[in-house]
């Protein structure tokens, strides 16, 4: 079966694209990812794939497009939806091209991943899957994810430190600080001694 697996980080996709493979899948890689913010974290997250395919070979279909505006036009950022709009923006495009371009199925490394909604992943995919009769693929290998973190790390893999949007950035840097200096004023002419390297790192949770 001619699979086409959207996916959303190289992170997600090491140790599930194994267990499709053995499952006897022909799997296509889809990188579209809109919601990733900012755009520097988006050319981190689109090289750790290609760094991915220099070790383990798979054909992958990218779209490159920065998509800040398509995400803002789509998803009703100021709503209690969010994650939900921005689930089936990302998984109505990798359905409809799939469709389109002749495969037999979709589906998503979102499923495997611990930090996701996965009912509700599964839910949309599922209503895609008759909307655009087009087979979904459902797997729940969430026991897969600390395997696929280990292999990441083992290949030297780029691994985020949050989901993709500018929110979920938010949510997990904003508790974080980097203090430089003991003192309340750097540039006070009784500024105290800076901290090293090692207890910057030490006190920065970002590390930890």
């Amino acid at each position: 079966m001619n699979l086409l697996l959207h996916i959303c980080c190289a992170c997600c996709l090491c140790a599930p694209l194994n267990e499709l493979r053995k499952e006897g899948f022909k799997v296509t890689g889809f990188f579209y990812n809109p919601n990733i913010h900012p755009l520097l974290e988006f050319r981190k997250r689109l090289k750790a794939l290609r760094v991915f395919q220099e070790s383990d070979p798979i054909k992958v279909i990218y779209h490159e497009d920065y998509g800040i505006k398509e995400y803002l036009k789509n998803v009703d950022y100021e709503g209690n939806d969010r994650c939900a709009d921005c689930y089936a923006l990302r998984l109505k495009f990798a359905a409809t091209s799939a469709k389109r371009n002749g495969f037999d199925a979709f589906t998503s490394t979102m499923l495997f991943s611990v930090y996701q909604n996965h009912k509700q992943l599964k839910t949309i995919s599922e209503n895609l899957s008759k909307e655009y009769k087009i087979d979904f693929v459902y797997r729940d290998y969430r026991h897969l994810s600390e395997c696929s973190h280990d292999i990441a790390r083992k290949k030297m893999i780029y691994r985020q430190g949050y989901c993709g949007c500018i929110f979920s950035e938010y949510e997990r840097y904003k508790n974080t600080t980097r203090e430089l200096y003991k003192g309340n004023n750097p540039y006070s002419k009784d500024t105290p001694e800076i901290l090293s390297t090692e207890d910057e790192l030490q006190r920065c949770s970002c590390f930890g």
